[in-house]
Formats: structure tokens, sequence, C-alpha cells
């Protein structure tokens, strides 16, 4: 539904909408909520509020509310407010945020029920590490939910809350007391304005889309009367999208012209769209052509509805789910959208509808709680201290230190930044000593001639431990180097490049090689985790539309599944690849190989494909008993599981219930021989 109210009289294109916050902190009588237990001998009586049995460190607050868990409680036991809160407005993002005290390390947890207008229910866990202490912690509406399709809260407006403490856990031997305060949500607040880019009404606010990674590539959406004029959208056009049963993972519409307005994705606003589909599935949006020369930007939500209008938001200061992992923070010209982005072509055409782009400004960013831990135990050198230096600090080795209260080797500490992503490093001694890197790590970016490593932000997070000039755990780090000999092929004066696969960027990004001693051998050196595995290839030149590629069509060791990429098996330590540019062979001289791998396709057949009931059996071709390393990436090549067979048995099945529903490639290498064959997970 359009609504378009004048803005202190400069056009017709916004609107200002005023958002509250609210707290119950149980100092007064309208600041008061009690729950009601259930799951545990409680059921059915309200939980207290009573004298604070801590008044000290986060809060020293009088009044608190108190909850008990009993001896016998079901692992699933809790609270609901009763009578119920303020409506819960995640419609925007924003989190709820609360504060608890225990006497253990545990968690807390918190479930929104009753969504207006239908929909699933959402619920997400915060650790409680600080035990006899108060901790604040933070619910972010854009995780997903524990549950159901996992879908965040974002979206949607709530009507019951509902709290838990140590969820799923243990039940207790003794009544357990929990207490809590200052419930606060949401946290968006002030004035908002919405400025329509498109509502396919009028000339200003009206463009086509042009269709590309599918059978309609070149021909433009079109723009038509409103399907279902109902719920929040009762304007009279829309446009029409529509998937082909053949299509890329990648098919979307690119906006043809562009819009006249620009799409001022600065600081915190966010994009908003109306979306119509017949199914449950995501939408994504791309912005590209930014007036500042910054990259493009893409985020992808999940929808909750089903044909009927609902409105999608995205969060400009989300870090870009492709590289180089930037938040929006641009004003940009073009607009690109995909249906079901990452999902191939169903078989049938599949239709949706889409209207009401507008850019939502001025919302307050609220900050995010990031944990670290870095051990330092393989560090053979000298120090004192250890300490975050980075953009969230203007680059001071000092301002957050870092703790080993326990005399582990691990350094622990926290900062609390908003959404986005930060450049950083780990440094000793007030920056007398700080981590170097090689810049083709998963973990770094390079800015001008500093390699640091890469903060994303979207939510309170806990980062993985690391070890000091890593960007895995001690001990789990292999470095692959890559050699490439060229042949006949003259290199290209820019440079030659390590690509493709999903993971190692366009022809003149990130993984440029090097050839340092003039032996026309051309090498890099790419540091990732045990048990990595990809697809690959290799480009002569700096193409981003990769036409620069090597062309290993018809050769074993392209894969015509996948553009005929390489095949790099999951590494279990540091490994050398020799190879030659456009050829199969295993050594820089570009001669063949004796040991070379045989690509056949008839080494086995698979049974239950597509995969019904999550499971999948793999019939081998004859007799093999030899090892057999199967492999299982998703249609980016990045690897979601491997294992190893030394049974010798001709069938083997395989579960494959943790794979989100989609289309992925199952890769088995055997006795110097390998197949690839697609399968699809329902």
């Amino acid at each position: 539904m359009k609504h378009l109210y004048t803005l202190v009289l400069l056009t017709l294109c916004c609107s200002v909408s005023l958002f509250s916050q609210q707290t119950y902190d149980f100092e007064t009588s309208a600041t008061s909520l009690t729950f009601q237990h259930f799951g545990s001998a409680l059921d059915g009586t309200l939980t207290g509020i009573i004298n604070n049995p801590d008044a000290t460190g986060a809060n020293t607050s009088s009044k608190v509310g108190h909850f008990v868990k009993t001896p016998g409680a079901e692992v699933w036991t809790g609270a609901f407010a009763n009578p119920q809160s303020a409506p819960i407005d995640a419609t925007s993002g924003g989190q709820i945020c609360i504060k608890v005290w225990m006497d253990h390390v545990g968690t807390a947890s918190l479930k929104l029920e009753g969504p207006v207008g239908g929909g699933e229910n959402w619920i997400t866990s915060q650790p409680h590490n600080t035990p006899n202490t108060w901790q604040t912690l933070c619910f972010d509406f854009s995780a997903p939910s524990l549950e159901d399709s996992k879908l965040p809260a974002t979206g949607k407006v709530f009507a019951q809350l509902v709290i838990f403490f140590d969820f799923l856990e243990t039940p207790v031997t003794a009544d357990e007391s929990y207490y809590f305060d200052d419930i606060v949500f949401p946290t968006a607040g002030g004035i908002e304005i919405t400025t329509t880019i498109l509502d396919f009404e009028e000339a200003t606010t009206t463009t086509n889309f042009t269709y590309f990674g599918s059978a309609l590539d070149g021909t433009n959406t079109m723009i038509i009367a409103n399907p279902n004029p109902s719920g929040i959208n009762t304007s009279a056009n829309v446009t029409s999208y529509t998937k082909p049963g053949v299509a890329m993972v990648w098919a979307g519409a690119y906006s043809n012209p562009n819009p006249v307005r620009a799409i001022d994705l600065l600081g915190t606003n966010k994009v908003c769209l109306n979306v119509h589909m017949d199914h449950i599935g995501n939408v994504a949006l791309k912005f590209e052509n930014s007036t500042s020369a910054q990259p493009n930007w893409i985020q992808q939500v999940s929808n909750t509805k089903v044909n009927e209008w609902e409105q999608l938001c995205f969060d400009a200061s989300l870090p870009s789910i492709e590289a180089p992992f930037q938040p929006a923070n641009s004003i940009f010209a073009t607009a690109v959208i995909f249906f079901d982005f990452g999902v191939a072509g169903t078989g049938t055409y599949v239709t949706s509808y889409f209207d009401d782009m507008v850019v939502i400004s001025g919302a307050t960013p609220t900050d995010k709680n990031v944990n670290f831990k870095v051990n330092m135990n393989n560090y053979t050198g000298s120090f004192d201290k250890v300490s975050l230096k980075g953009q969230f600090n203007n680059w001071s080795g000092d301002a957050d230190p870092l703790k080993d209260d326990d005399l582990d080797g691990i350094w622990e500490g926290s900062i609390a930044v908003p959404n986005g992503a930060y450049e950083y490093k780990i440094t000793l001694d007030n920056g007398a000593q700080e981590e170097q890197f090689l810049g083709t790590e998963e973990c770094t970016k390079t800015t001008d001639a500093f390699t640091n490593r890469l903060l994303l932000v979207s939510g309170d997070t806990d980062v993985p431990e690391f070890c000091y000039n890593s960007c895995y755990a001690c001990g789990e780090e292999a470095k692959i180097t890559f050699r490439l000999g060229m042949g006949t092929v003259d290199p290209n004066p820019e440079g030659v490049w390590l690509a493709g696969g999903g993971n190692f960027d366009v022809p003149g990004g990130r993984y440029k090689m090097n050839d340092a001693d003039g032996d026309g051998v051309y090498e890099i050196v790419v540091p990732r985790k045990k048990g990595f595995g990809s697809y690959y290839a290799f480009a002569n030149g700096p193409c981003f539309d990769f036409s620069c590629k090597e062309n290993l069509e018809g050769q074993p060791c392209g894969d015509p599944n996948n553009f005929n990429d390489r095949t790099l098996a999951p590494v279990t330590g540091d490994i050398v690849v020799s190879t030659c540019y456009g050829l199969c062979s295993q050594n820089t001289a570009c001669t063949s190989s004796t040991n070379d791998i045989t690509y056949r396709d008839n080494l086995f057949a698979l049974v239950g494909n597509p995969s019904f009931n999550g499971k999948i059996m793999i019939n081998f071709a004859e007799t093999n008993t030899f090892d057999k390393q199967i492999t299982i990436t998703n249609n980016i090549g990045q690897q979601m599981t491997s294992i190893q067979s030394r049974n010798g048995n001709q069938n083997i099945e395989m579960d494959v219930n943790e794979l989100n529903p989609g289309l992925y490639y199952i890769t088995i290498l055997s006795n110097n021989q390998t197949q690839t064959q697609k399968f699809v997970r329902l």
C-alpha cells in the first residue's frame, strides 16, 4: 500500500514515522512485568519481583525479576509474560536487551511468539559467562531462529515474550534461582525518513528490469496490475518477475534504465521492498555503480509469507555477502534483484512480484558486543601485553587490551561496535610487534599496502578462537602452494591469477600470482583450514568476466559440471600443487605425468537423487577395494562435508540430513580416479 506524505514541502516521496522504546525495570507498577512458569513444578505460578540480591556492577537498581528452576523440570522449562508485554516491533530490525544474573556460566534464551498476521515464532540464545555478576545480554532480531525454518525476527511484530534459562540443559537437582532486570525493546528510535525509489505508479518512480542468467536473458520484467491488492499493498501496479525452469543460481534482473532517484545507502540507512511469492524462499538485492567508487553491495533476506504481500528490509550497515564484504555506505545508481538467490531453476516457471522499493534513513545504530580469544601459545618471542588494534579504536595499539587471567596462553577481551566491517590486527606490547600476513588468508583484507584482519559485525559475536598470525585455531592451518608453468603461453603483462571456484575471487582480484625469481613459474601461497577443498582455475590477465580464464574443456582435469574448473581435494596439511596453464599436467614443465588423475563418468552412480529422506546411496560400477575420499560441495564450490571410506564396500549410504535443500556436487577420488555428480537435497 502506498502512503506518501509531504515532508517540509520538499516532495511527495517521503514519509516520517516515530519509533519508541519500551523498558521494564521492575521499579514501579507501570514498569514491571511478571512471567508465568511452565514446564516445572511451578506451572501456573508467576515469577517474583524482589530486592536486587547483588546491587553492584552493571545493575545497582532496587528491584529485579526472579525465575526459579525446580528439580525435575523439563529441559524446556521457561516463563511467558503474563499479562503480555507491549507488542515487540521487529519490523525494522533492532534488538531486545535484558540484564541477567546467575551463579554459574550458562545461557539465557528469548522467544517471541504470536507474530501479527501469522508466521513463525522466533527464539535465540546468548551466553552468560560472568557468574555472580550482572551481565547485559542483547538478542538481535536479525539473528536466525533456533527453531522451525531458522528465520530471523526482522519484519514482524510479536505479541508475546518468553524467557528461558539454561534452555535444553540438564535438569537441576535443587532449586536454581535466576534474576533478570531492565528488559528493553526495540532499540531503534528517533525519526526515520522514508524515500520512495520505485512504486511503478508514475514515470519518476517506474523503470524496467532486464533479466540475466536464464532463458529470458535480455528481455524485461513486466509492469502489471496488482494480482492481489490486499494487506500491506493495495496499489494499482507492480512488477512481475519470472524465473524459468532452467536458470542459473545467480539468475536475476537489473534496473534498465536506472531509477530516477539514486539509492542512498549511506550510514545506517536500509532499503525495503514489498514482495509477493507463492513459496518460502529468499530475495537478494544488489546495488551497483556507486558514486564514490565503493564496491558493489548485496544482501539476502528470507520471506516468511506465502501468497500475500510482505515487506522485506535490507540493512545497509551489514557487510555484503560477497567480497570484499563491506557495508554499503554509498549512493548507488543500479538495483539488481534476485528471487531464490543461490538456487537453480526448479524445472518449472516460477512467478513472483515486487513493489514499493523505499530507502529508510535516520535509524540510530546500536553497538554489538564482539568477544575475542587469541591463542599465543605458538608464539616464540617475548611479550607482556596483547591488544586489539584497528579501525574501531583509531589504530591505537593499547586502546583495547586482552587478558590472560588463568595463564593458559589464551588472551581474551571484547569490544562494542555497530554493525559493519572493521580492519584490525593483534598487537604486542603497545604496538612494538604486530601480526604479518600474506594477503591471501580468508580472514584478511588488503587496503593500499596494508594487510589486516577483517572483522564482519552483524550482531553480538563470539569470534572463534584463533592462533596469533593465523585465521584458525592453532594447528588447524594448512598452507597450499600453487605453482604454475605457462608452457607456450605468453604471460599477460598485467599478471596471472588464481581465481574462480567460489573461493578465489575474480581474475584481477586478490589472488595474483608472482614470478619473483624470473624462472617463468608463477606461485602463490594460500593458507586455509585443514579439510578445505574447492574448485579453482587460472587466468592470464585481470578479466573480471573470466574471459581470460584457461580453457580446460574436454580435458580430464576440467569439471564440465562446474565451468570446466579444476578440483582441489580436501587438504590435510601443507601441500604444493604444480601444474601447467591450460593443461592437466602435474608439473610446471608442462609435460605429461603417469600420476595424473583419470576423470571418469562411470566410477559410481547415485540412488535416491533427488534425496527426499535425507539419505543418498553411492553404488560403484565395479569392485573397488581402494580407499575412497568422498566430498560434498555446494553450488559455489564450498565444501560441506568430507569423509574417507576404507571398507571396500560397493555400496555406501550417506546421510545428508544436515544439508539445506538445494543443489550439491559429490566428488569421489579413489585409486587416482575421480568423478563428480550433481544431486539435489529436497
